[in-house]
C-alpha cells in the first residue's frame, strides 16, 4: 500500500504531539508558539494545520494557502522528504521544494518532519 501525503502528515502529527507529551525539553521549545502551517501539494490538494497550546492539529484540506509557514512541492517530493528518502537541502536548492517562512518557523518545520 502506498501512503499518500495526507496519510504521512497524519502520522507526523501523532509523532509530534507524542514528543510534546513525552519529552519535556521538546515541549519547552514549542511552548508559546502559535503558528499556521500550509502544505501545498502542487499536483494535488493543499493541507493546513495549526500549532497552538502545545498541540498540532490534524491537517485538513484547504483552499486558503495563507499561513505563517508554507511548504510547496509535488506529492512525490513531499513523500520522499517525509520518508527521509530525499534531502530537504537538495530539494530546496533544485527548486523542487519551496518554503515561505521565517528562520524560526523553518526550524520548527524541521522538528515536525
Amino acid at each position: 500500500m502506498t501512503n499518500t501525503v495526507i496519510d504521512l502528515l497524519d502520522e507526523k502529527v501523532i509523532e509530534f504531539n507524542s514528543r510534546i507529551d513525552n519529552e519535556p525539553k521538546f515541549s519547552k521549545m514549542i511552548e508559546g508558539k502559535n503558528r499556521t502551517i500550509c502544505i501545498c501539494v502542487s499536483d494535488g490538494e493543499n493541507y493546513s494545520s495549526k500549532l497552538k497550546d502545545l498541540r498540532i492539529e490534524d491537517f485538513v484540506k484547504t483552499d486558503n494557502t495563507d499561513a505563517d509557514l508554507i511548504v510547496t512541492a509535488t506529492s512525490e517530493i513531499l513523500i520522499g522528504l517525509i520518508n527521509r528518502e530525499i534531502s530537504p537541502i537538495k530539494a530546496y536548492m533544485s527548486g523542487d521544494l519551496k518554503v515561505k517562512a521565517s528562520l524560526t518557523d523553518m526550524l520548527l518545520l524541521k522538528r515536525l518532519f
